[in-house]
């Protein structure tokens, strides 16, 4: 049975300046760092041992797991997957996160304002990445770290978790907003299908 546990980035530079990050890219802050410090080290206190590591290929990702690779004791390297980006925002990269709120406040009305808003900017923009775009590549890149071992580390950003649990079945329901930095979710490999065990929780890690 292969468990593969999928971590948002640590607090980046564009988080801290509330900014919309996506394909746009920025360093960790000395907090992020921390966090992912901290992260590294709730896994070597459950006794968790990774087999395998893999990260999106931003400096935000790659920092937060190596990072949180060493604080748990292991020496493995991260391998950096495009897949597991954020989803792309186009025009919208980097502008205040305030903008994208007002231009939610368009689909009030629908069952998931934040997808809906995400979609119409798809279809307007060419540059622009859908929450199922999103949810298709992360899913492909689900099924192949799931042949890499029993224990698997993914660090990814927010969206891409939400796209992805939403995709499998996850109750997202406790959700007000996005994942915090380094929430945790697991999802497990059982025969030909998946189960999220843990979608995005904020508190230490629990196996």
């Amino acid at each position: 049975m292969t468990r593969i546990w999928v971590v948002r980035h640590g607090q980046s530079m564009l988080n801290a300046a509330e900014r919309m990050q996506g394909w746009s890219d920025a360093p960790l802050t000395a907090l992020g760092q921390d966090q992912a410090t901290e992260r590294g080290r709730d896994f070597a206190a459950a006794g968790i041992t990774f087999d395998v590591a893999f990260s999106g290929d931003g400096i935000r990702h790659r920092e937060t797991a190596a990072r949180l690779l060493v604080a748990a004791g292991s020496d493995l390297q991260p391998t950096s997957d495009p897949r597991w980006r954020e989803l792309c925002f186009g025009r919208l990269e980097a502008v205040r996160a305030r903008k994208f709120v007002r231009l939610m406040q368009a689909h009030v009305a629908a069952d998931n304002p934040f997808f809906a808003t995400l979609d119409a900017l798809a279809a307007e923009d060419p540059l622009a990445e859908s929450p199922a775009d999103v949810a298709r590549r992360a899913t492909e890149a689900l099924h192949d770290v799931a042949s890499a071992g029993s224990e698997v580390l993914v660090v990814t950003s927010g969206i891409t978790i939400l796209t992805l649990l939403h995709g499998l079945g996850a109750d997202l329901s406790h959700l007000t907003i996005g994942p915090e930095n380094l929430s945790v979710s697991t999802v497990r490999r059982i025969d030909d299908g998946w189960r999220v065990d843990r979608a995005a929780m904020p508190d230490p890690v629990a196996v």
